[in-house]
């Protein structure tokens, strides 16, 4: 089978010929000789191994070859116009989609900056966004299966890259009635032990962080819910079957309507705790996926993130 290596110079010289009429008319609108134009015909004719003009009189006819050459060199103007349209259009944000993968943690952070925030600014970009344990944020991030990730300590994973990380201290969130919300704050993890707690499955940074924390101080929590749910999690406590720990940010919003309080301990660990937003390493990003990783730098930024309430 012939190797087709089509020259957009022949092609242009065969179309000038074609929308003339005449090798010499093609020869006299491109400011060339003739002859020029005739070999480049004739090397195109010889690629394609068929006849692609019929001398008519002083002019030329396209054969049914050429028919099918001019098919194609009208589509591929189009496809080309139609290309560096959707190129400008992904330039000024007009097109394109991103793809998060987050910690369900991050829920309320998401839906205001990214849902609410940007999406307005940005109506036609299409969005996906995607809550996953901490294993699987790292994966779906290292094999290209999204964008941006965002999660409490992911695995290591030469494939990814972290862009930022902000400090993000766990807290033990209960109701406000509960009887650790009138101790003295920060509290000692042993003072929970005595109430039952909800927690995330295993996989999920949130988890890994309680099993650091109850190692670090020697304790071991009296386990009552295991949910892959924050949004479970979150009304577990509100229907003070229990207590459960996340950052102060999952829980903003129930904590500004009176429903929730948000507890600092004194565990090493849950204090200097860490949100990480991630891509993966070596890859080119959009310039959508650019404009958005921008914004959720400088959200999570520590001079610029709104600091929730805490009980201290």
């Amino acid at each position: 089978m012939r190797k087709l290596g089509l020259s957009e110079r022949r092609l242009r010289y065969f179309l000038e010929v074609t929308e003339a009429g005449s090798i010499r008319g093609a020869a006299d609108r491109m400011n060339v000789e003739p002859s020029v134009v005739s070999r480049q015909i004739q090397q195109l004719e010889d690629e394609l191994g068929v006849q692609l003009l019929q001398r008519h009189g002083r002019g030329v006819i396209p054969t049914e070859a050429a028919g099918l050459l001019i098919r194609h060199c009208h589509e591929r103007r189009s496809s080309e116009s139609l290309l560096l349209t959707q190129i400008s259009e992904l330039n000024k944000l007009e097109r394109g989609e991103i793809h998060i993968v987050a910690g369900e943690g991050f829920i309320e952070e998401l839906v205001r900056w990214v849902l609410h925030d940007f999406c307005q600014q940005h109506p036609k970009l299409v969005i996906t966004l995607e809550f996953a344990s901490a294993v699987d944020v790292v994966r779906m991030i290292a094999h290209d299966q999204a964008h941006i990730g965002l999660t409490y300590r992911p695995p290591i994973d030469p494939m990814v890259r972290i862009v930022m990380s902000r400090k993000q201290p766990m807290c033990l969130i209960t109701w406000p009635d509960h009887p650790l919300a009138k101790k003295k704050q920060p509290l000692l993890l042993a003072e929970i032990l005595p109430y039952p707690v909800g927690l995330t499955t295993n996989g999920f940074g949130l988890r890994d962080l309680v099993k650091l924390a109850e190692y670090t101080d020697r304790v071991e929590f009296k386990t009552s819910l295991i949910t892959n749910s924050v949004v479970t999690l979150k009304n577990y406590v509100k229907a003070h079957l229990g207590v459960t720990f996340l950052s102060a940010y999952a829980v903003a919003n129930e904590v500004a309507e009176g429903e929730l309080v948000a507890l600092r301990t004194q565990n090493e660990v849950f204090e200097s705790a860490e949100g990480h937003l991630l891509v993966r390493a070596n890859r080119q990003l959009s310039m959508a996926v650019e404009r958005l990783l921008e914004t959720l730098s400088w959200r999570l930024s520590a001079d610029n993130a709104a600091k929730p309430k805490v009980s201290k």
